[in-house]
């Protein structure tokens, strides 16, 4: 079940729960089960419901999906398998990375590819497949294991970066945000920061300091790479949103995101 891209800890929480039999259970046992990564535990019930092995009941409760619900528990790695063979090079990315990794919670409606090759839109076996032409931002992929092969994955801190290059391929601007936070025990911070200033694009660079400040997930010195001066133009911090809200002057962004919904989503 490799495919399902487990990490160290939610394949010792998954293990633990299963060797006490508890195939519903709250987020107290998941945080005993845990022991010393305890304070990961939302984050790590997060990714696992979001990767379909598990189903929230309610807050703070949850229900393990059997494994006989087979590949559908989560989006199908079938059509993963699919892009492999649609483009050469390739790695899947926004949306579907994010997904991929337990991140963002939202199915997503179509396979996300990034590539070096101009290529329409396909529909295979009704799943509809989009190509995001790249040139020097085509970097930070992995392989991972699937089923009988392997494929082209970006790697999770290229997804989040991409993802605010990007927001209108990830459903908003909120969901590489979900990657800062939940994502934020297993990812590499400097990295995701130097990635995000490799892409160039200063918008995004401040999109991601924006979240990082709000989150409270990096320190100044980390904040500090990604402003940009000598620009006082302000960009969108949601480019799929409207045009209009509150200015935030450090990062030269108009807040059109509604405040309540800022951060809304990290009530789990």
């Amino acid at each position: 079940m490799s495919y399902r891209n487990l990490s160290t800890r939610e394949s010792r929480l998954l293990s633990s729960l299963a060797a006490a039999g508890l195939s519903t259970f709250t987020l107290a046992q998941a945080r005993e089960a845990l022991g010393p990564d305890a304070d990961a535990a939302a984050r790590v019930l997060h990714r696992l419901t979001a990767k379909g092995w598990l189903a929230r009941l309610q807050r703070g409760s949850y229900r393990l999906i059997p494994l006989e619900a087979g590949p559908e528990a989560r989006w199908a790695p079938h059509e993963y398998a699919v892009a492999s063979a649609l483009v050469t090079p390739y790695y899947l990315a926004y949306a579907t990375a994010l997904h991929y990794y337990g991140y963002s919670e939202q199915q997503p409606g179509q396979v996300w590819i990034a590539t070096t090759r101009r290529k329409r839109p396909l529909t295979v076996e009704g799943v509809r497949y989009r190509f995001v032409t790249l040139g020097e931002k085509f970097f930070g992929h992995v392989s991972e294991p699937l089923l009988d092969g392997y494929i082209q994955v970006a790697e999770r801190e290229k997804a989040i970066a991409d993802g605010f290059d990007h927001p209108e391929y990830c459903g908003g601007v909120i969901e590489p945000a979900k990657g800062l936070w939940f994502g934020s025990d297993e990812i590499d911070l400097d990295k995701t920061i130097a990635y995000s200033r490799r892409l160039g694009n200063r918008s995004a660079m401040r999109r991601m300091g924006f979240w990082l400040e709000l989150l409270g997930g990096a320190d100044e010195a980390a904040l500090k790479l990604l402003e940009t001066r000598g620009n006082r133009t302000y960009a969108r911090l949601d480019p799929t949103g409207p045009p209009g809200g509150p200015k935030s002057a450090r990062w030269r962004l108009i807040i059109n995101v509604p405040e309540r919904q800022l951060l809304e989503w990290r009530k789990h």
